[in-house]
């Protein structure tokens, strides 16, 4: 009786040695793609990441005291006073009581006057600071602490007043430097400053701010990393348009690098 045969140890290397040749040349074709897929997925990772970054700076762009847009660092730095809430203030003597003066009066310090166009809220505040006619310059600058913005330590208390309009008081009052063409008064909240460097973008708010911008690389949080380089510009505006900041920022992850660059409009009219 003839017995069963199995593969020869010749056989099998031949085998294992094809099998590799098949292996590597479908691994050549394969690689490829695979590559091209994590390098893709990087590449969106780093898009989604400076993309959502830009847009954070700009909604504080947008929500900023006019004029009060800044860029210090050598373009890597940027800051802005945040408007909390916004208003006109009453220009002439308003309604109710003949004797009342419910208008903000230029020419002393005036500890109480009213809002025509109200806040969208009234009750006590607290480190909050009033703005009138920022215009960025020296003797109008709210940096600087020039009498366009109420002092550090001034009390400001927001209630109902007559006539559906809103009574600001101010504890001490305080004499505003220049008034606004468009009678526009700003509740101010905080600074709020982005700095890059050290491989990342920060974001830093309600600190103390002054004439001094702060470029510092290892203050506030960090709002996207693996940060190349970023820029901030900005372009004061003119009578006939409003400033412009332009951000470009560098993501790179592994080979992979992304560049973004977003402009922000910034309307000045204080």
């Amino acid at each position: 009786m003839r017995g069963s045969r199995g593969f020869t140890l010749v056989e099998l290397i031949i085998v294992i040695v094809l099998s590799g040749i098949i292996f590597g040349i479908v691994a050549v074709f394969i690689q490829g793609p695979i590559d091209a897929y994590f390098a893709q997925a990087r590449r969106a990772e780093l898009t989604d990441a400076a993309e959502m970054s830009l847009r954070r700076i700009a909604r504080d762009i947008r929500r900023a005291v006019p004029n009060s847009v800044r860029v210090g660092g050598g373009g890597t730095a940027i800051e802005m006073l945040n408007v909390a809430d916004g208003g006109r203030y009453r220009l002439r003597p308003g309604p109710g009581v003949a004797a009342a003066d419910f208008r903000l009066q230029f020419e002393i310090a005036d500890p109480q006057f009213n809002i025509v166009g109200p806040f969208t809220s009234a009750g006590p505040t607290t480190g909050v600071r009033l703005v009138v006619y920022n215009l960025g310059i020296a003797g109008a600058n709210a940096y600087a602490g020039d009498a366009v913005i109420t002092p550090a330590g001034t009390t400001v208390t927001i209630a109902p007043g007559v006539g559906g309009e809103h009574a600001v008081t101010l504890s001490p009052g305080h004499q505003f430097a220049f008034e606004s063409p468009r009678q526009r008064i700003f509740l101010v909240d905080q600074a709020v400053s982005y700095v890059c460097g050290a491989g990342a973008l920060r974001r830093d708010a309600g600190y103390a701010f002054g004439s001094a911008q702060p470029t510092s690389t290892a203050a506030g949080q960090i709002v996207a990393d693996q940060v190349a380089s970023c820029t901030f510009q900005y372009d004061p505006g003119t009578a006939t348009r409003s400033a412009l900041v332009t951000m470009r920022i560098t993501l790179s992850s592994d080979g992979e690098s992304v560049t973004l660059l977003h402009q922000v409009h910034v309307d000045n009219a204080p």
